[in-house]
């Protein structure tokens, strides 16, 4: 059996590696091991540096629940016996680092390594790192050289997934702003609604949207007539898209309470999706295709791997139980 060391250190961050080494120190007994991969031993002490490594780094803004943590003590797991893996996988298949950038890599972080308590050990373990992480990205470029997409399967992928490339509906929208901050007592916000009411009635009787807009608009379209040009779904707040959704051309909308203040808006036009013609995306097609096959070879690979290696996990740890 064998034991890696900081090569496992997928999450740590640099200045907890030469502690990741203390760790190691002693021999794991049987109830210290995370899990047995091939002939690979990961010892538990890896496992929960990596694990409280990764909360600190991921939760850094405070509590969190139960089921996302033990979520993420998988997560982990599935990672740390993946690089495994896929290191031995490299080794089979000679995958060799790229030393240049190793080297260069350890100079830029020259400064940090000069900062530890044993910068020697601290440089040792961290050029580990990198070599694994050179190899991993080496192992990866090789198994995803796949040949690039023929021009009838990219036609075939642009008509199997017509929401990739359909261009959503856009609206064109005019506005009118009432600005009220949004710590504002809410007799200012009431304010501004009754003179929203106001200017909707003008607009209702026959006033100009345009001249309105720049007359009492405090929004930025205001000079050109609170034209806000087209717009498509996720550019507008929650209520103004709420709104705006059950509109018709040329209709105003009810005063819409938004965070910037209170709003008035016009839909000038709905222009519906359209789905581009294969001829305008080909190249994005094909681009989106060749990634996806990429990834397709990826995960093929790294299935196989999980089912032809032995495995075994040390289950109670990795629940936290």
């Amino acid at each position: 059996m064998r034991c890696l060391s900081a090569a496992l250190a997928w999450l740590l961050p640099l200045f907890a590696i030469p502690a990741l080494a203390d760790a190691e120190a002693e021999a794991p007994g049987a109830e210290e091991v995370f899990a047995v991969v091939g002939d690979i031993v990961i010892p538990a002490a890896e496992f929960e540096a990596n694990f409280h490594a990764g909360v600190r780094e991921r939760f850094y803004h405070g509590s969190v629940p139960a089921a996302e943590l033990a979520e993420f003590r998988r997560e982990v797991a599935r990672s740390m016996v993946d690089r495994v893996l896929l290191l031995r996988e490299a080794e089979r298949l000679g995958v060799e680092p790229d030393e240049a950038a190793v080297e260069a890599d350890l100079q830029r972080r020259a400064g940090i390594l000069a900062g530890s308590a044993d910068p020697a050990r601290a440089r040792d373990m961290l050029r580990e790192r990198l070599v694994a992480d050179s190899v991993l990205d080496r192992l990866r470029a090789r198994i995803e050289q796949v040949p690039a997409p023929q021009r009838e399967a990219v036609e075939a992928y642009w008509r199997e997934h017509p929401d990739k490339f359909t261009t959503p509906e856009r609206v064109r929208l005019s506005v009118i702003l009432l600005k009220v901050e949004p710590w504002s007592p809410e007799a200012a916000w009431k304010a501004a609604h009754e003179e929203a009411l106001r200017l909707e009635a003008r607009l209702g009787a026959g006033s100009p949207f345009a001249e309105l807009a720049r007359l009492h608009s405090a929004d930025a379209s205001a000079a050109q007539g609170g034209d806000l040009g087209y717009v498509h779904r996720g550019m507008l707040s929650r209520e103004a898209q709420e709104v705006v959704d059950g509109m018709s051309a040329g209709e105003i909308s009810p005063p819409v309470r938004m965070l910037q203040g209170i709003a008035l808006f016009r839909l000038e036009e709905r222009v519906a999706p359209v789905l581009n013609a294969f001829a305008q995306v080909e190249d994005r097609a094909r681009e989106l295709l060749h990634r996806e096959l990429r990834e397709q070879a990826w995960e093929e690979a790294l299935g196989r791997l999980r089912a032809d290696t032995p495995i075994t996990l040390n289950e109670a740890l990795v629940e936290g139980s």
